[in-house]
């Protein structure tokens, strides 16, 4: 290659890196739909096609399955379903079994969880009540959720992400961003 042609293309080459920089600044904002669960929250049924109902703290059983959910804007009612990342696990243990990290982000031992598996992304949508975890069948991961969503059993290698919860009324709200990235790196 030439000198001269060879500095074109460097040119041109740094002409389409601040293009996409550019493009990158202006982007469109995510829609209400997508965004990641904000603090103030309600957590909802993830049925909403047959209308939106909050989960409710005092329909939880202690140690029955969970209850799959999104969260909506509390202000503008907008349900955040248009993202799988959204998706939680809801559930009530027994706050004596919780380890530290777990209690700090439950709520009276109700805890909330990604259900999206941190090894390839799939559904954690199972309970295994004898052993006490989440199981995602793509791949037979289990997390532990009285240990912060840790792995039991992989070949996932991260945790859960967590959604810290308060308590208002008889309605769970976010307290705090998910502890970390749903689902894989």
């Amino acid at each position: 290659m030439q000198r001269r042609n060879f500095f074109k293309a460097c040119a041109g080459l740094s002409i389409a890196a601040v293009d996409i920089t550019a493009n990158k600044a202006v982007a469109k904002p995510k829609s209400p739909e997508k965004t990641r669960p904000q603090v103030g929250d309600y957590l909802v049924h993830d049925n909403v096609d047959e209308g939106i109902k909050p989960i409710l703290v005092s329909e939880l059983v202690l140690g029955e399955e969970q209850i799959m959910a999104f969260p909506q804007d509390s202000n503008s009612k907008v349900v955040r379903n248009g993202s799988r990342f959204n998706k939680v696990m809801v559930m009530k243990l027994n706050p004596k079994e919780l380890d530290e990290d777990t209690l700090s982000n439950s709520v009276n031992g109700v805890v909330a969880y990604s259900a999206i598996c941190t090894h390839q992304g799939c559904d954690v949508n199972s309970y295994l009540k004898d052993s006490k975890e989440f199981f995602c069948f793509c791949h037979l991961s289990r997390f532990d959720p009285h240990k912060a969503g840790a792995v039991t059993n992989g070949p996932a290698q991260r945790k859960l992400a967590m959604l810290p919860l308060e308590q208002v009324g008889d309605q769970l709200i976010v307290r705090k961003k998910f502890t970390r990235k749903p689902g894989p790196k």
